[in-house]
C-alpha cells in the first residue's frame, strides 16, 4: 500500500504563471529559458503554421499551456511548448513574414517590424499560461515529457526516444548520425527528426536477430537496456557501425541501399539485408571479393523474384526479415566460402582468442541477459547459427553463459507475430503483416 511519505516523493510540485509574449523573446535571448533541451524535438513549425498561431493569439484564441522546469542554475527548460515559443520569438525578431492567414489576411506579408504599432504592443502583451516544475522535481521532467505527449501524433517514434531513454548509448547514437560522412551520401536525404538515428539503432536492434514482438518494442526495449553502456563498449559499437557503413560504401556505392535501378530511394528492407550480413563476415574477406560480391547482389536485386517481394510487400513480418537477410548471406558465403567441407571454415568451433576478445568485466549474456561473472563460465556462440550459414567468425560471435549456450538450441529466436510499427520509410507498402 502506498504511504504518505511515498505520494510526497512522487508528487510533482509546481507553480502557475503568465508570460508575455515580449517577456518570452526576452529570456529566450538572454538564455534563462532554454528552448532546445536534449529531450526535446528540433524545430518543425514551417512559416505558415507559425503564422497562423500568431493570428490565433491576436483574435483570442487560448494557446495551450506552455510548461518550464527550473534547473538547477536558474533557468529554465522547456518541457512542453517549444514550437509554439520559438514560433512567437522568430516572429518578434522578424525572422519570417505572416503568410496563410485566414481572418487577418491583411497582415499577410508583413514582418513584426511593419505591423501597426497598435498591433506590435498588443501582441507583445499577449500572455501565455505558463506552469513551472520546480527545482525539486526536476528530476521528474522527463517522465512528465512524456506524459504529456502520451498519443500525440506530432512526435516521432525515435523523438520520444530520445526523451525517454537519455543516456550514453543516445549520444552515440547521435554522435554517429552527426558526424559519419557516408551516411547522407548512402541514405540519400537529410537527417531530419532522428531518422539517421533510427536507422543506426534499426541496426543494432536487429543484428542478433531476435525478433520479438514489434520493430518499436524491440528498439525501445534495447534503447533502455543499453541506455548507459559503459564507455568502453559504447567505442565498440560506435567503430563497428562506422566501420561497416564505410566497408558498405567500399563495396556496394551510393546505390547499397536501394531495391532496384528504377526505385532510387532509401529502402530499410535493404538495408537490413546488406548490413546485418555485412557485419557478419571479416571485413577483410568482402574486400578481397569485392566485385563479385557487388555484382551478385545487384543480380539480386534485379533478377530473383523472391527477394525483390520480400523488400517491397509485407516486409515487416518476420519470415521476411529473417529470408532477405539470409538471401544476402548466402550471397557471402558462397563467395568467401565456396567449399565449406573442405576448409577450416567447416570447423563449428571458435578458436580460444575469440572468447577472449569478446569477453570484458560486466558482459552481459545475449541469451538470458544476466551478466557473465567469469570467462570460464561462458562459451562463444554463432549470432546466426552455423546450421543457417552463420559464418564461425569474430563478428558472427557472442558470449553465453555454458548452459544457455548448451540449452538454447540451434534456432533464431524468433515470434511469428513480429511486425513493425515504427515510422521508418522503407520504400514498399505501410501494411502490417503478421
Amino acid at each position: 500500500m502506498m504511504q504518505d511519505a511515498d505520494l510526497e516523493h512522487i508528487t510533482v510540485h509546481t507553480r502557475a504563471m503568465n508570460l508575455s509574449l515580449q517577456q518570452l523573446k526576452n529570456s529566450v535571448d538572454a538564455n534563462d529559458i532554454i528552448t532546445d533541451p536534449d529531450y526535446q524535438r528540433k524545430y518543425v513549425y514551417d512559416d505558415k503554421r507559425a503564422s497562423c498561431l500568431i493570428e490565433s493569439i491576436l483574435i483570442g484564441i487560448p494557446i495551450p499551456v506552455i510548461y518550464l522546469a527550473e534547473e538547477e542554475d536558474g533557468v529554465y527548460s522547456v518541457i512542453d511548448g517549444q514550437q509554439r515559443i520559438t514560433s512567437f520569438v522568430r516572429y518578434l525578431k522578424n525572422e519570417f513574414p505572416l503568410v496563410g492567414l485566414k481572418r487577418l489576411q491583411s497582415l499577410n506579408g508583413l514582418y513584426f517590424k511593419q505591423l501597426e504599432k497598435a498591433i506590435q504592443r498588443r501582441l507583445n502583451y499577449q500572455t501565455l499560461s505558463t506552469v513551472c516544475i520546480e527545482k525539486d522535481s526536476q528530476n521528474l521532467k522527463y517522465e512528465i515529457f512524456s506524459r504529456l505527449n502520451l498519443g500525440a501524433v506530432k512526435l516521432r517514434d525515435q523523438e520520444v526516444r530520445n526523451c525517454i531513454y537519455r543516456g550514453s548509448f543516445n549520444d552515440m547514437l547521435k554522435e554517429i548520425a552527426n558526424t559519419n560522412i557516408y551516411l547522407p551520401v548512402l541514405f540519400h536525404d537529410t537527417n531530419t527528426r532522428y531518422s539517421y538515428e533510427e536507422r543506426i539503432l534499426r541496426f543494432f536492434t536487429l543484428r542478433p536477430m531476435k525478433l520479438k514482438g514489434t520493430f518499436k518494442v524491440m528498439m525501445n526495449n534495447y534503447m533502455e537496456t543499453h541506455a548507459n553502456d559503459e564507455e568502453e563498449v559504447l567505442k565498440k559499437y560506435k567503430a563497428q557501425y562506422n566501420s561497416l557503413i564505410e566497408l558498405v560504401k567500399t563495396v556496394l556505392g551510393e546505390d547499397a541501399f536501394f531495391a532496384s535501378d528504377q526505385r532510387k530511394k532509401f529502402n530499410g528492407a535493404v538495408y537490413d539485408s546488406i548490413m546485418i550480413p555485412f557485419s557478419l563476415f571479416a571485413k577483410k574477406d568482402i574486400i578481397r571479393h569485392a566485385d563479385e560480391i557487388r555484382n551478385a547482389i545487384q543480380k539480386l536485386k534485379s533478377e530473383n523474384k523472391d527477394y525483390q517481394d520480400w523488400v517491397f510487400a509485407g516486409t515487416n513480418a518476420s519470415a521476411r526479415i529473417c529470408s532477405r537477410v539470409h538471401a544476402v548471406m548466402d550471397v557471402l558465403n558462397q563467395i568467401i566460402h565456396p567449399f565449406q567441407s573442405n576448409t577450416e571454415y567447416s570447423q563449428r568451433c571458435f578458436s580460444a582468442n575469440v572468447k577472449k576478445n569478446l569477453f570484458y568485466p560486466g558482459y552481459i549474456c545475449k541469451y538470458c541477459g544476466n551478466q557473465i561473472l567469469s570467462i570460464d563460465d561462458c562459451e562463444v556462440d554463432h549470432i546466426i547459427p552455423f546450421d543457417m550459414g552463420g559464418p564461425t567468425t569474430l563478428e558472427n560471435a557472442q558470449l553465453l553463459h555454458k548452459w544457455c549456450n548448451r540449452s538454447k538450441g540451434n534456432t533464431l529466436q524468433i515470434e511469428l507475430d513480429f511486425e513493425d510499427n515504427s515510422e521508418e520509410d522503407t520504400d514498399s507498402d505501410s501494411s502490417i503483416t503478421p
